[in-house]
C-alpha cells in the first residue's frame, strides 16, 4: 500500500468523524472518504488509464485517491485547455475512461463506445467509455501523467511514478508543518500537479482538512481568472490557513488584505507558478499575509525549493526540498538530480534520478538558497551587451496595482520595450506612472524605455497565452511590431 493510501486509512481509523474534504455541495468526514474511495477504486476494475475533467469539488479528491489506490494511471484533464489540446492529451494518453461533469466536451471530442451515471460524494457525475487504444510501447506502468500548460499549442504529458509522488508530498508536508489544525484550500484548479500534491497529498499525510470550493463559489476560474468579491467571501466562509496561489491571486490577495477583507486564520501562503515581483512580496507581507516563495516544474514532481515559516529568505525561492540536489552549470542554468519524472508521454523513458536540466538561470547563495533569474531561452540580450531575464522585469511590472499583464522586448535594442494591459482600460497616466514607479526600482539597464498599451487583454485564443496564462512574446511581439518599431507611443517613459 502507498504511504498517501495508508495515511487516508489511518485517519479513517484514528478519527472517522472528523472533517477531511469540504466542498461547496458536499461534507466528507475521514470514513466516509475512505469508503468512497474504497467503493470508486473497485469499480475502476479493468480501466486502464483514467481521465478526469472535473470542477474542483470532494468528487475529484476520491477519483484521484481511487486511481491512486487501485494502481490506475490518473490524467488529470485541466478545464482550462483549449479543445484542441484536451482531444490532445485524451489521444496521447491513450485515455479509455473519463470520469466528469461536462460529458459533452468530450463527447465532442473523442470516440465513446458508453456512459453511465456513477454517484460520488454524494453528487451524480458521467463516466464515459472511449475507443480502445493501444498502450505505450516501452513505458512503465505510471501513477500520474500531469500536462504543461506548454509554450504551443499540444502540451507534453509528464509521467510520473507513485514514489516520486509520496516523496514530494512527503517533503511538502515536512516543510509546511501541515497538521490536523490545517484547513488547507485548493484555488487553483486540481488538475494542476501543484495544487494535487500540495493540498491534497500532503494534507492527507499531515491529516489536514481539504477545502474544495468550486470554482463558481471560489471566484477563480480557470487558470487565471478571478472574481475578487467572490473570492473575499469564501475566504471568510471557509477560513483556510493555507493557500497556493500564483503571483496574479497574490496580488488579488494583497488588495483584500489592505481593504482587511481577508481572514486572520491565514498561516501560510505559497507562491510559485512564475516570477514573483520584490514589490509585491513586500506589499504582501506589509498587510500581514504570510507569504512564502518557492520554485518548481511538473518533471520534478511540482517543487524544487521552497520558503517555509522555519526558513525563509526574502528574495530567494527557498532551499531545496531534501530529496533534490540542485546545481548550476556553467552557463547559469539550474540543474535538479533526485527523484524527478519517468519521460514524457511518446518519447524515450527516462531515469528518474537522472540529472534534469530546468531552463531556468539562478545561483545558490552562501546558505544554500535558491535564487531563480529568468529562462535560458528568453533571455534579451541589448545592443549595449547586457543579459535580461523579461520574466524579472515583467514581474516587477505586475506588481504595480495599475498592471494587469505585461510583455517586455528589447533584443538587441539600446532600450527595453514593453506590451502592457491595465486594470483600469484607457488610464495612459496609471500606466505611464507603474512603469515610472518600476524603474525607480531598477538597474539603467533593465529599465522599461517605451511602452504601448495592448488594445486587447493578452488571451489564449489569440495565441498571446498559453494554457497556463504566461505570455507568449513571440506572439504579442508579433501583434504589436509596428508600435514597437516605433519605440511605443505613450508616456514620458518612452526615452530615457
Amino acid at each position: 500500500m502507498n504511504s498517501i493510501s495508508g495515511a487516508l486509512l489511518r485517519q479513517a481509523k484514528d478519527t472517522p468523524q472528523r472533517t477531511a474534504v469540504t466542498g461547496s455541495r458536499t461534507r466528507l468526514g475521514w470514513r466516509q472518504l475512505a469508503d468512497e474511495v474504497d467503493r470508486l477504486a473497485t469499480g475502476l476494475s479493468g480501466i486502464r488509464t483514467l481521465g478526469t475533467l472535473l470542477d474542483n469539488s470532494p468528487a475529484w479528491v476520491v477519483a484521484d485517491l481511487a486511481a491512486l489506490g487501485a494502481g490506475v494511471m490518473h490524467v488529470p484533464l485541466p478545464a482550462f485547455f483549449s479543445d484542441g489540446q484536451l482531444q490532445h492529451a485524451l489521444r496521447d494518453a491513450r485515455i479509455d475512461s473519463v470520469i466528469t461533469d461536462n460529458p459533452a466536451r468530450i463527447a465532442a471530442l473523442a470516440a465513446v463506445r458508453g456512459s453511465d451515471a456513477i454517484w460520488i460524494a454524494g453528487q451524480v457525475y458521467t463516466r464515459l467509455q472511449l475507443q480502445p487504444a493501444a498502450a505505450q510501447a516501452g513505458h512503465p506502468v505510471v501513477a500520474k501523467v500531469t500536462y504543461t500548460s506548454g509554450t504551443t499549442g499540444s502540451p507534453r504529458g509528464v509521467r510520473l511514478s507513485l514514489d516520486t509522488l509520496e516523496t514530494v508530498a512527503t517533503a511538502l508536508t515536512r516543510a509546511a508543518a501541515a497538521g490536523s489544525g490545517d484547513r488547507a484550500m485548493a484555488l487553483l484548479p486540481l488538475s494542476i500537479l501543484l495544487e494535487n500534491i500540495g493540498s491534497v497529498y500532503a494534507s492527507i499525510l499531515g491529516g489536514a482538512e481539504i477545502l474544495v470550493p468550486d470554482a463558481t463559489e471560489s471566484g477563480v476560474d480557470g487558470s487565471s481568472r478571478v472574481d475578487a468579491g467572490r473570492l473575499a467571501a469564501t475566504l471568510q466562509r471557509y477560513r483556510p490557513t493555507t493557500l497556493i496561489v500564483p503571483p496574479g491571486l497574490l496580488k488579488v490577495l494583497t488588495r483584500l488584505a489592505q481593504r482587511r477583507a481577508v481572514p486572520d486564520s491565514l498561516r501560510l501562503v505559497a507562491v510559485g507558478g512564475a516570477p514573483v515581483g520584490a514589490a509585491l512580496l513586500e506589499a504582501a507581507a506589509a498587510c500581514g499575509l504570510p507569504v512564502y516563495q518557492g520554485y518548481g516544474l511538473s518533471e520534478a514532481g511540482s517543487v524544487v525549493a521552497v520558503n517555509t515559516p522555519a526558513h525563509n529568505r526574502p528574495g530567494s525561492v527557498g532551499r531545496p526540498l531534501p530529496h533534490l540536489r540542485v546545481l548550476i552549470s556553467d552557463a547559469g542554468e539550474i540543474l535538479v538530480r533526485g527523484k524527478t519524472f519517468a519521460g514524457y508521454l511518446g518519447g524515450a523513458a527516462r531515469d528518474a534520478t537522472a540529472v534534469l536540466a530546468t531552463g531556468d538561470t539562478g545561483f545558490l547563495d552562501a546558505d544554500g538558497y535558491l535564487h531563480v533569474t529568468g529562462r535560458m531561452r528568453e533571455r534579451i540580450i541589448t545592443a549595449y551587451g547586457r543579459n535580461v531575464s523579461p520574466e524579472w522585469i515583467e514581474a516587477e511590472l505586475l506588481s504595480h496595482p495599475a498592471i494587469a499583464q505585461a510583455a517586455v522586448f528589447g533584443n538587441g535594442q539600446e532600450q527595453l520595450l514593453a506590451v502592457l494591459v491595465p486594470c483600469a482600460p484607457g488610464d495612459a497616466a496609471a500606466l505611464d506612472e507603474a512603469v515610472a514607479s518600476t524603474n525607480a526600482r531598477l538597474p539603467d539597464y533593465a529599465r522599461i524605455g517605451g511602452w504601448l498599451a495592448a488594445g486587447t487583454p493578452f488571451n489564449k485564443a489569440s495565441g498571446e497565452l498559453t494554457a497556463g496564462g504566461a505570455p507568449q512574446r513571440d506572439v504579442i511581439e508579433r501583434h504589436y511590431s509596428g508600435q514597437l518599431d516605433n519605440g511605443g507611443q505613450h508616456g514620458h517613459a518612452q526615452f530615457l
